[in-house]
């Protein structure tokens, strides 16, 4: 007699809509892509607690939201085990940054030995890790000059990236942390799996010239992400002929280690009209964001792991300006995405850089073309795919559980 395999209930640590953490969009995304997956009854989210309280998405019968751990909570580990064996889950995957967790060194860091916590609880478990401290330029963050915190950091990262090794399994998404952890930890289970691109509808993409004359940012701004040379080089932008009628228009919020830095920006504009303040920018809004706008501009002096940022531009086809630095170096070689560059912290080569996409709409959108194809090679349902298989790998079979759940009857 033959033996049916049941589907899986699933759970995913993760930032989660409508809070507002970094990685929250990622969450939601991949969550969707396991529910519709036949091989997967229930998606448990295990996500972050809501500031105030606020309406859960409607996302169908197959994902249910548990608001277990706080952002800068020391005891965010234990309750997210408690949870996932409370749940009985079948495995867990943790989507995770190095600062998931707390904007602080020790909440950071204890929250980010869930993963291991969860294992040795006995729920198999594997890690998505969107970044690496052994890949951040430190100088470049809040802790510039802070030679000895730099230091303690170092220190720290090496041991939170031991403890996230020991989960059943981790995926990076750039081929330069595989490669970085291959040589450092060469018996590691560790494999690149790329960031994966939420939208695959079959989409037009609206031709440059008959977009607004708008440019677009968007982040978590106050550290390495900040505005000061875009809207520098904005305004150089509109003192040129035919570009007086340009908008800047900038979607998102403060850093959590920078408060405040969004509205004393936003004071310092406050005489300008054409720079708009989105504040965040909610999921079902983000189409239209970057659709409408004819560039993408990233003010970064450092770079911390695959930008979400970049594959939702990419995907609804404005034209990434960036500098050529770190990770968006690496995301071009890895996943083939392009777009126009300057020298980091440089007001005129970043106004040169838009000016070049402005003037020549057919190579925007020849860009904006290339890049939807590239982002589309890695759709989010692939990444689900490779976290069921590597899930599986630690299940029991099918002849085991129905040996067991004979002998429990």
């Amino acid at each position: 007699m033959s033996v049916v395999f049941s589907p899986r209930r699933i759970a995913l640590v993760t930032a989660f809509p409508p809070g507002r953490l970094t990685l929250n969009e990622y969450g939601l995304h991949l969550a969707k892509a396991f529910a519709a997956r036949a091989d997967v009854s229930e998606v448990v989210v295990i996500a972050d607690r809501l500031d105030h309280p606020e309406a859960e998405l409607e996302l169908g019968p197959k994902i249910r939201v548990r608001r277990v751990w706080s952002f800068n909570a020391p005891l965010s580990a234990l309750r997210i085990v408690a949870a996932l064996k409370a749940e009985r889950v079948d495995g867990a995957v943790f989507n995770l940054h190095m600062a998931s967790f707390g904007s602080s060194e020790i909440p950071a860091a204890l929250g980010l030995c869930a993963p291991l916590a969860a294992r040795l609880a006995g729920v198999p478990s594997g890690v998505i890790a969107h970044n690496l401290i052994s890949g951040v330029d430190l100088e470049q963050t809040q802790l510039k000059g802070q030679i000895l915190r730099q230091r303690v950091v170092r220190l720290g990262g090496a041991v939170i990236t031991r403890a996230l090794l020991a989960a059943n399994y981790l995926t990076v998404t750039l081929a330069s942390y595989r490669e970085d952890l291959a040589r450092r930890y060469p018996h590691a289970r560790a494999m690149l799996v790329p960031h994966g691109t939420f939208d695959t509808e079959s989409r037009n993409l609206m031709p440059s010239r008959d977009r607004p004359l708008r440019i677009v940012t968007m982040g978590k701004f106050g550290t390495y992400k900040r505005l000061e040379t875009l809207i520098a080089a904005f305004q150089k932008l509109r003192s040129q002929p035919g570009l007086s009628g340009l908008e800047l228009v900038i979607g998102g919020s403060d850093h959590p280690n920078t408060p405040g830095y969004m509205a004393s920006v936003a004071e310092s504009c406050a005489d300008q009209p054409d720079i708009h303040f989105h504040g965040y920018v909610a999921e079902d809004d983000i189409p239209a964001f970057f659709a409408k706008a004819r560039a993408s501009v990233f003010d970064y002096s450092a770079t911390t792991g695959s930008s979400g940022v970049l594959h939702q531009t990419a995907t609804y086809g404005a034209v990434p300006v960036f500098p050529r630095i770190g990770d968006f170096v690496d995301v071009c070689r890895d996943e083939g995405l392009d777009g126009a560059n300057y020298d980091a912290g440089e007001v005129d080569g970043m106004a040169r850089a838009i000016t070049a996409l402005l003037d020549d709409p057919d190579r925007a959108d020849r860009l904006a073309r290339a890049n939807r194809a590239a982002a589309l090679g890695m759709p989010i349902s692939e990444v689900a795919e490779v976290h069921m298989r590597e899930l599986s790998m630690f299940w029991r079979s099918p002849e085991e559980e129905t040996r067991g759940a004979e002998f429990a009857s």
